[in-house]
């Protein structure tokens, strides 16, 4: 008798650790998103297409582990049958679960027309940007907000056609002040307009984020000494508000395309060699690697440069040091 009961209860306790570890896999994996689904993802779902159907295609695109698994979880939630066509784009991040719900509530993208406002974007790249895909006539962005360049998040946004210039500032810098404000929100004005403007002169001079401290740190070591900053990417900057203004924005100002030998004789608000200091205003829309940099810089550099294809970027301490780097790698 005590045998069958030992059986018994082990049986039982056998099974509740299979239903158990079934659970634990079950919720793993709609609540895990895989590799394919960490980065924004887009898919259709056309009329008629069935859950089947709809979880063979998510499976293809990677971004959910098995078909079957949708499917079961959708009828488990009695979704069956409400599944909704449309346009799809799941968030980074996105796990089975999500997906599904989105789907079966028709949480479809609208018509709205997507723009992609990149870090470093400058009011001219912001507004190409914006009339590349039709919501506004190239250069009525940049003559209206240049002076908010800095303060126009880099992020992917959605606008409705028809949107007016002011809805769209509007909704970049309110992303601004959201995505910021863990890290100026305690600041004051001017500190803040100060860590914009580094910040905006890192997106342009250098790509990765231990390099952008480097940089920071170089502006800072410059600033501490009272040394000018002599960074070309001001000078070219303020030469395009310069030429906008002359023209009203009639066509927008490539930065790149500016000869800087011939400006810095010019004296400017951003000519960083003329005038000691930060520039007048920032140069470009910082993005927060960027901006966080500025609270970090590292290293006891005063000098830098960037190899010619823009590769690497050279640090150096001294100015004789500084020198045989131009000679070695630029051929100076």
């Amino acid at each position: 008798m005590n045998e069958f009961v030992t059986k018994h209860r082990t049986i039982i306790l056998s099974a509740a650790i299979a239903a158990l570890s079934m659970m634990v896999f079950f919720l793993t994996a709609i609540t895990t998103p895989t590799k394919n689904a960490l980065q924004e993802r887009e898919i259709t779902v056309d009329n008629g297409q069935g859950a089947y159907s709809i979880a063979d295609e998510l499976k293809e695109q990677g971004l959910i582990r098995s078909s079957n698994l949708f499917v079961l979880y959708v009828h488990l939630r009695g979704w069956d049958s409400q599944l909704q066509a449309g346009d799809y784009s799941f968030p980074a991040g996105s796990a089975l679960a999500t997906i599904a719900s989105m789907i079966a509530h028709g949480e479809a993208v609208s018509d709205d027309i997507k723009v992609i406002i990149k870090e470093g974007f400058n009011i001219w790249e912001v507004d190409q940007a914006l009339a590349d895909v039709g919501l506004i006539q190239a250069g009525t962005f940049a003559r209206t907000y240049h002076s908010q360049d800095g303060y126009l998040f880099p992020d992917t946004y959605r606008f409705r056609l028809g949107s007016t210039l002011a809805e769209i500032a509007q909704k970049m810098q309110t992303n601004f002040k959201s995505k910021t404000k863990n890290v100026l929100g305690h600041l004051t004005p001017a500190e803040q307009k100060r860590i914009i403007i580094v910040a905006a002169i890192l997106e342009k001079e250098a790509k990765k984020e231990s390099d952008m401290r480097l940089v920071s740190g170089v502006i800072k070591n410059r600033m501490d000494r009272k040394m000018p900053l002599e960074i070309d990417a001001t000078v070219t900057y303020g030469t395009c508000l310069r030429i906008s203004l002359a023209r009203n924005f009639s066509r927008n100002c490539d930065v790149t395309q500016i000869g800087v030998a011939n400006e810095l004789k010019i004296d400017s608000a951003y000519n960083t060699y003329a005038r000691q200091g930060l520039p007048v205003g920032p140069i470009s829309n910082p993005g927060l690697v960027a901006i966080n940099a500025v609270t970090h810089p590292t290293g006891d550099y005063i000098y830098y440069l960037s190899t010619r294809d823009g590769s690497q970027i050279i640090f150096s301490r001294t100015s004789a040091e500084h020198s045989a780097n131009r000679k070695k790698y630029l051929g100076l």
